[in-house]
């Protein structure tokens, strides 16, 4: 039994020692002959495609990980654009609404249909659902002064008078409203009429013109004065069609409002009415 150990342990250090030799022999031969130099850059470059082959997995596990994560990179940016693009939309669209807004109330400002005297800047923030009726609701009221019978007028003209006066808002008889009726009278030649709706946005009827009176479409009719509602000499609307052969007492004039009742979305309040008296009609 010994001595088969022996001979293995001796057969396995001989291939050992044989390799420590010429190990110690290429390493001298290395260092003292120039020859060497050129065998070992041959096998450097034989071997260089054995090099490349091995490299190959980590560069293709490098490539992958790259790949995935500038794929997901380029994911999170272009959603984040998407999100931030979509933003900017919403600003926009909102600054195009404050512009027109502004817009609306400079031209309602500097409109010449304003004279002296105390103006309030007043918003619109409702429509009565009767579809029968014409009444609107502005977001003032009895805290700022607002008293019934109040004229109420866009940039272009007459939109109708305060109905009810609460503490904070206010409802407002459109001229448009069946029974809403204005003194008027025409610019050109000053006949007295009375304009009067009848549910119509964008229509009025002109009463009380005799057939024989100098009145013709194209007209502007404006406030008389008669009432003690509306101040004189404020647009009310234009006349539409005249016809003098209506069978009856007068002749049969329409006429078109010159305020954007359908479109207007902030108006004017006029302080006309003497300040002894604005305290009288709240309700």
């Amino acid at each position: 039994m010994d001595d088969m150990l022996f001979a293995r342990r001796r057969s396995t250090l001989g291939p050992l020692l044989i390799c420590v030799v010429l190990s110690l022999a290429l390493l001298v031969a290395d260092q003292r002959l120039s020859e060497m130099k050129v065998v070992r850059r041959s096998i450097d470059v034989a071997l260089l495609p054995v090099y490349s082959i091995m490299e190959l997995p980590a560069l293709a596990a490098d490539w992958m990980d790259d790949a995935s994560l500038s794929r997901s990179d380029l994911q999170r940016e272009n959603n984040t654009l998407r999100a931030e693009m979509l933003v900017l939309q919403g600003r926009l669209q909102k600054y195009a609404a404050v512009a027109a807004e502004n817009a609306r109330l400079l031209g309602l400002m500097n409109s010449n249909v304003v004279v002296d005297g105390r103006i309030l800047v007043c918003e619109i923030v409702g429509l009565d659902p009767n579809p029968l009726r014409r009444i609107a609701y502005l977001n003032k009221g009895y805290a700022d002064d607002v008293y019934v019978g109040q004229p109420v007028l866009d940039a272009h003209g007459i939109m109708g008078q305060v109905l009810q006066v609460g503490q904070y808002t206010s409802r407002v008889l459109l001229v448009a409203d069946p029974l809403a009726s204005v003194p008027v009278v025409i610019n050109r030649t000053g006949v007295r009429a009375v304009v009067a709706g009848y549910g119509a946005l964008d229509k009025l009827n002109v009463l009380y013109v005799p057939p024989s009176a100098d009145v013709r479409p194209g007209d502007l009719l404006v406030t008389s004065g008669l009432g003690e509602i509306y101040p004189f000499g404020y647009p009310v609307a234009r006349v539409l069609r005249v016809n003098r052969k209506s069978g009856g007492d007068f002749a049969a004039v329409s006429a078109a409002p010159v305020a954007e009742i359908d479109r207007s979305s902030h108006v004017l309040l006029l302080f006309s009415r003497p300040s002894h008296l604005q305290g009288a009609g709240h309700g």
